[in-house]
């Protein structure tokens, strides 16, 4: 069983509509935290073009968007050359797109052609990894909003993206053991014009990322200034 000290949790990116010190904020959590595994929640592109609903025309062509979230990930990819990284809603719209035509999967580049992605960016539909104190966590994209009643169905602590206005840690125990449930939040410029949709819901999303040190999770938020900007400070 191979064990991890420390694992950092990217949540939802949406790259081209990432935040603009997102790369600032990872590099300082990657110096404080020195984690040894990485993964990634995914939603690592936004794909609004390849979408299922109706696409702005005030926003880039599926060639351009793509071009430009590949141009993002780079920088990513050097930061971080080996990810663990989840199949999400928005990261497998390609495919989820040939397949609503007709197209079987085998016909298509796989993630790390589509993005150009460096060999050690894994794409995975779950995962369960183990902190330093030997005990699994599950990892996936998203499921209920509800993390505490996710962690009680599989019956191990668990993490996930997805539910943008959530940043929370949730614990609860039985007689063997304590677990815990995370949502982690995003790294998304919600001001930008592919979230438009969200301009009338109350609760915001909320910047940050998650890190699991010795098998116990910690929020990590990214404190941003009243231009929207990162102030540069972390907890």
């Amino acid at each position: 069983m191979k064990t991890y000290k420390s694992i950092l949790v990217i949540p939802d990116q949406h790259y081209p509509y990432h935040h603009v010190d997102i790369l600032r904020f990872l590099k300082a959590v990657k110096k404080k935290y020195k984690p040894d595994k990485v993964v990634n929640l995914g939603d690592e592109i936004d794909a609004h073009s390849f979408s299922m609903h109706n696409h702005s025309p005030n926003l880039p062509s599926p060639h351009d968007e793509l071009g430009l979230a590949i141009q993002g990930l780079k920088y990513l990819y050097k930061l971080f050359p080996n990810v663990d990284i989840m199949e999400s809603n928005h990261g497998s719209l390609a495919y989820r797109r040939a397949e609503a035509n007709g197209l079987p999967k085998r016909v298509l580049l796989s993630y790390n052609a589509i993005l150009e992605a460096p060999r050690g960016w894994r794409w995975h539909k779950d995962l369960v990894l183990y902190g330093s104190n030997k005990k699994p966590i599950y990892f996936c994209h998203g499921l209920s909003s509800d993390a505490l009643k996710n962690s009680k169905n599989k019956s191990m602590s668990f993490v996930q993206g997805h539910h943008h206005s959530k940043f929370t840690i949730q614990y609860w125990a039985n007689s063997l053991d304590l677990y815990f449930g995370v949502t982690s939040g995003c790294l998304i410029d919600y001001k930008a014009m592919a979230f438009d949709y969200g301009r009338l819901i109350l609760d915001k999303p909320i910047l940050g990322c998650t890190v699991i040190r010795n098998g116990h999770p910690i929020l990590v938020p990214m404190v941003i200034n009243n231009f929207g900007r990162w102030t540069g400070v972390l907890p």
